[in-house]
């Protein structure tokens, strides 16, 4: 179960970057054009209906869209990370999980929806930020297994040793 809470905490992150993409939906004007135009393609690939005539229309319900996104992502991120800081060995470990699942689906999205360019200085520090991840989460689960051992077999120990004294 070690992996509920980092699984919690990627959730989380990756909600945080559809909040961020919703704003940018509400925000400009541009980009919801764009996906409205998009939309209508689609449709109009798929029924055959001409929805140019409408295109306003939608452009301002894609934007609305947005405002409710930004509304309903940040919420379920806040839960989800919430969440995972109580499942986590550690709320550092949450936290990096967080943040680094954020910053890998935000520029994601950011490439898929809105075509933006990943250079090879991003995908240099997209691998090291998560070759950080692995070295944090290995080391704060060795970090619990340690503590956890020498814990029981000290204090079978020293009940051992109270056994002894009590017999002679």
């Amino acid at each position: 179960m070690a992996i509920r809470g980092p699984l919690c905490a990627i959730q989380a992150g990756c909600c945080a970057a559809l909040a961020s993409v919703s704003a940018k939906i509400a925000t400009s004007f541009d980009a919801a054009t764009a996906i409205s135009l998009s939309l209508m393609e689609i449709i109009h690939t798929i029924c055959g209906l001409d929805l140019v005539p409408y295109a306003e229309k939608s452009t301002v319900c894609i934007r609305l869209l947005g405002v409710a996104g930004i509304f309903v992502f940040n919420a379920l991120m806040w839960v989800l990370f919430t969440k995972s800081m109580h499942l986590c060995s550690s709320t550092l470990e949450a936290t990096a999980f967080n943040t680094s699942a954020n910053f890998i689906s935000t520029a994601i999205v950011g490439k898929l929806l809105f075509g933006e360019q990943l250079s090879m200085q991003w995908c240099l520090g997209s691998t090291l930020i998560v070759l950080g991840l692995v070295v944090l989460h290995k080391g704060s689960s060795q970090t619990a297994d340690d503590l956890s051992v020498p814990g029981d077999s000290h204090i079978q120990g020293k009940t051992d040793s109270i056994a002894k004294l009590k017999k002679t």
